[in-house]
């Protein structure tokens, strides 16, 4: 018997009477940026080693 899940109605990150501040936007893009490069940096190390393998 599978339990019922509710669904989640969130359209953004934050209170909803008062948007991100600067300092907030920031850290954020940071994050992300920062995740992009280590997740670009391994694929390039994946792909390498497949290279050498395949050689």
């Amino acid at each position: 018997m599978k339990n019922k899940s509710k669904e989640l109605d969130v359209d953004f990150i934050g209170g909803q009477n008062k948007p991100l501040t600067k300092e907030e936007q920031l850290s954020i893009s940071a994050f992300i940026k920062e995740s992009k490069e280590k997740r670009l940096k391994s694929e390039k190390r994946k792909s390498k080693t497949l290279n050498k393998q395949l050689a």
